[in-house]
């Protein structure tokens, strides 16, 4: 965890650099060797050069001061502008020639990939690594705190204090042989230990590839290309003879210049253990180097073991007799200090459970009598393993009541009740989210458990913290299941969306996020008051997500005074986010808007980030809709502040892409909503699994946007993959897969392949009247669709009776003058005219031409129609005024083509009367685009 000053940008000090070192025999402990002495003589010289980096930008970063420096580089805190952080900027420092300089560079390059490789909380982060004028750096963590070393010397330390410090150390030591790495330079200074007391393992300038041990002892020779990898982990670094380690605490192996494996950092592990145990150094440096390498190296003959002679066990000192440190401490540290590596424990994971037996026996004794049995059954199966496998068990127990197969049946019959011919499916598809939310709940809660009290890492206010924000998550998920218990028809369809809108168990994992928060109330009662308001608060967001709004909209209501009476500012933003976006879903965007901004302002001082990002979502939103486009893009700016200032998180990121993406569409700015949705579908396709359903609907959107371009190619593609994305998410009978057919459907006629046209746009049909029943608006637009690409197929026999269809079920929904209308008479009238029955076409597109509100260029081609029509029934006056009003529209649209081919049938006619060319002016403005053809 970084910690953060006022602003919050990490604070304090970075790691103290301390270069590997030739072997030959230094002074005192961790000192320069004696083959490179420092005599202070450049001591000006790099005063200046640190003078002249100071202020200066080394890559995108701003050094502000030096924190160290080591006989390759020095360490400054540096400012991060892009993401307004601090951070630690290593910049190597290399003299000589060319090749010392790329020796140097490549080593710091490597040090960086090794890092990178390893994900762990005792692993310093590494963020960046470049050049800057012949230098490398590299950008980490910024840690306030300091060395380990820096940390013994503090205050005198007990020894269950300097243990639960290196077994901290040593599980980021795990964590590098778990990837592959072996450190080879472990030692105090290279460990630092944060004011938050979390213990980070950096420095890996002389870390390997597991498997490649030996490549730093050859010779300057590229890396074979057979060999594994070819990047700069696997160059060689130094020629024959010279061996990288710090003498105080490196194995025999490294002084003979022997291959090394994770056994070798065991042993360094123990030697510096060893020494802030017992206040002495476990062996003389001088004394291991001189027997180490007067031993032969290496194998045999072939087919023969190695003829090594024994290295004298007198060369590791015993601990002092009168150490206050227990005996299997002190027997666990000198195994791990054997001379030769087949006599150490088997791993770094086998010799931290062999140094934590006094928590087991802590356990032990906290079982009371019915540990007595226990005890004998575990010592008959090995005592500490199974005690820490089982002090954390149980997690998925704690979900009993909320998720589990009474719960599941209970949500099945519910769903069945609705007769929805969803139901069965959605019901196992959401079966399966929850199941896999309550599986990552658990795995949070033993994580949490162990990190406390098993692996000591984590003090037990982080665990409180994490254990409140999990029981949280809990409550979400038991209101969840009990709006799914009571869901109505329409809300079936919502249903996988609310499950995969359950918040994250892994947040609570995020602990510089929940310490950041405002602290809860430390009176019990008070606490207790806090926690059942939030299971209310809960059951509000699960009935929003089901579609539920008015029932919602009541109990939010009816729940905000006791939010606010509680002073936690989080909750009271939570509530008002809930609050804001139900009031503008009902139509009240004014009040709704003034409610989200003050969520932003509570959020903001509660320190609740995540929060504060996704009620800024909903808000560019809401007020990009009441065309306050310069306040949404001011929100949306704040968001994108907010999100650097946290460090990321692709999903928060994703959803402000899409929100700026419908906020330029409602601008007339296609090109910048179509990059936002490029960017967002690749962050989302990164961040969610393949059957997420909000990976589809970016996709969808993306597709619509390149329609409303008249990119039909280019739409055509993104809508067959939004399709396939749909149906793998929602399975291939819901509503969102016939939408995706219907715009399908529409980029494939601009394609001019009605064909497959009319196949999407029939499947589309029948999904629409299979899901929703005859007699539904959204059915008489699908057909509309149809209708279309049976025209441009000139089947009209067949597209008369689908429009006729259509303009019934709209009539039946819509006032005279709706403009939704307009399409379903147009096509009548169309496909009537294809038919040959001009006189029986005239009155469908008179209708048609009166809705003045619909598109201009659809307008146009009912105008053209009439115009035809008019003309064959012996009207040509009016036929000549219908078709310049039609050739005025498609102008105005931007239809070149069209109005040119109104012109063109303009001028075929015979000569008569010359009619000026119309302009046509709309009676009302539309609010929102229908994309039609």
């Amino acid at each position: 965890m970084v910690d953060r000053d006022d602003t919050g940008a990490p604070r304090g000090t970075g790691p103290e650099p301390e270069p590997p070192t030739k072997v030959t025999v230094s002074g005192g402990d961790e000192s320069p060797p004696r083959s490179v002495p420092n005599t202070g003589r450049d001591e000006p010289m790099q005063a200046r050069a640190r003078s002249r980096t100071l202020g200066a930008q080394v890559g995108r970063f701003i050094p502000l001061k030096v924190l160290g420096q080591g006989g390759m580089g020095v360490v400054y805190a540096a400012y991060d502008p892009d993401l307004d952080r601090k951070v630690a900027v290593k910049l190597l420092r290399v003299a000589g020639s060319a090749r010392a300089l790329e020796a140097g560079r490549t080593r710091l390059l490597r040090e960086a990939q090794a890092m990178a490789r390893i994900s762990h909380p005792n692993v310093i982060p590494v963020f960046e690594v470049g050049t800057w004028e012949d230098q490398v750096f590299v950008a980490m963590e910024l840690v306030e705190g300091g060395t380990l070393r820096d940390w013994m010397h503090a205050k005198p330390r007990s020894w269950r204090e300097i243990l639960v410090t290196y077994l901290a150390a040593g599980r980021g030591l795990e964590a590098a042989h778990a990837a592959g790495l072996v450190h080879r330079d472990f030692k105090p200074t290279n460990v630092l230990v944060g004011r938050d007391h979390r213990v980070y393992v950096t420095d890996f300038g002389l870390a390997r590839p597991v498997g490649n041990p030996g490549r730093d002892e050859g010779s300057l020779e590229e890396p074979s290309p057979a060999s594994e990898g070819s990047g700069r982990l696997y160059e060689p670094l130094t020629q024959a003879g010279v061996v990288l380690g710090t003498p105080q605490f490196m194995s025999p192996e490294q002084f003979r210049g022997d291959a090394v494996d994770a056994r070798s950092d065991q042993f360094s592990f123990c030697a510096a253990l060893y020494r802030s145990l017992f206040g002495t150094r476990p062996f003389d440096p001088e004394q291991l180097s001189r027997a180490a390498k007067a031993l032969p190296s290496g194998p045999g003959a072939p087919g023969e073991a190695p003829r090594r002679p024994t290295l004298a066990p007198e060369l590791i000192q015993e601990p002092p007799r009168d150490a206050k440190v227990p005996a299997w401490v002190r027997r666990a540290v000198m195994r791990g200090l054997a001379l030769e590596p087949e006599g150490r424990f088997e791993s770094m994971a086998a010799l931290l459970e062999s140094l934590s037996q006094e928590q087991a026996l802590a356990r032990r004794r906290r079982a009371g009598g019915g540990a007595i049995a226990a005890a004998a059954l575990v010592a008959a199966v090995g005592g500490v393993a199974w005690w820490q496998s089982r002090v954390c068990a149980g997690a998925e127990g704690l979900l009993a009541d909320s998720w589990g197969p009474a719960a599941r049946q209970r949500v099945t019959s519910a769903f069945a009740a609705t007769g929805s011919p969803l139901a069965a499916d959605m019901a196992a598809r959401v079966g399966g989210v929850l199941d896999a939310y309550a599986g990552a709940w658990a795995r949070q809660h033993t994580e949490a458990c162990e990190a406390t009290r098993v692996h000591a890492v984590q003090t037990e206010a982080l665990l409180s913290q994490r254990v409140v924000c999990l029981e949280r998550r809990r409550q979400d998920l038991h209101a969840l299941v009990d709006a799914l218990a009571g869901v109505e028809k329409a809300g079936v369809e919502k249903a996988l969306d609310a499950a995969y809108a359950l918040p994250s168990p892994k947040d609570c994992a995020d602990l510089e996020a929940l310490t950041g928060q405002q602290p809860r109330p430390a009176d019990p009662a008070k606490r207790a008051e806090l926690e059942a308001v939030e299971g209310r608060l809960s059951e509000v967001k699960a009935l929003l997500d089901t579609s539920r709004y008015p029932l919602a909209l009541e109990k939010a209501r009816a729940l905000e005074p006791q939010v606010v009476a509680t002073g936690y500012l989080p909750l009271v933003a939570e509530l008002r986010f809930h609050l804001g976006w139900l009031q503008a879903l009902q139509g009240e965007k004014e009040q709704g808007a003034g409610l989200l901004e003050q969520a932003v302002l509570d959020a903001e001082v509660g320190r609740a980030d995540r929060l504060e990002v996704s009620v800024l979502n909903k808000l560019l939103f809401v007020e990009g809709e009441r065309e306050r486009f310069e306040h949404a893009t001011r929100w949306a700016r704040l968001g994108k502040a907010t999100l650097q200032r946290l460090g990321g998180d692709a999903v928060l990121e994703g959803d402000l892409l899409v929100n700026g993406a419908n906020l330029a569409l409602m601008q007339g700015q296609p090109e910048d909503a179509r990059r936002q949705l490029e960017e967002a579908s690749a962050l989302l396709g990164r961040a969610l699994e393949p059957g997420h359903p909000k990976r589809a609907r970016v996709t969808f959107t993306l597709g619509r946007t390149l329609l409303e371009m008249g990119a039909y190619a280019e739409a055509a593609k993104v809508l067959e993959e939004a399709l396939r994305q749909t149906e793998a998410a929602v399975g291939a009978r819901h509503l969102d897969v016939a939408r995706r057919h219907q715009a399908l459907s529409m980029a494939l006629r601009g394609l001019e392949d009605f064909p497959r046209a009319l196949e999407h746009a029939s499947a589309s049909v029948a999904l629409h009247r299979e899901l929703l029943g005859g007699s539904h608006l959204k059915l008489s637009e699908a057909l509309d669709e149809e209708g279309m690409s049976l025209l441009g197929l000139k089947r009209y026999e067949e597209a008369l009776k689908v429009y006729e269809e259509a303009l019934a079920v709209k009539r039946q929904q819509l006032e005279a003058d709706d403009e939704e209308l307009h399409y379903s008479y147009d096509g009548v009238g169309q496909a009537l005219l294809g038919l040959g029955r001009t006189r029986d076409a005239l009155e469908p597109l008179r209708k048609a031409v009166t809705f003045t509100s619909a598109e201009e260029d659809s307008l146009g081609e009912s105008g053209f129609a009439l115009a035809q029509a008019l003309y064959k029934e012996g009207q040509p006056a009016e036929a000549r005024a219908e078709a310049a009003k039609a050739g005025a529209l498609f102008k105005e649209s931007g239809r070149a083509p069209r109005a040119d081919a109104v012109r063109t049938w303009l001028e075929s006619l015979p000569p008569e009367e010359q009619v000026k060319p119309a302009k046509f002016t709309k009676k009302s403005p539309r609010t929102e685009r229908k994309r039609r053809k």
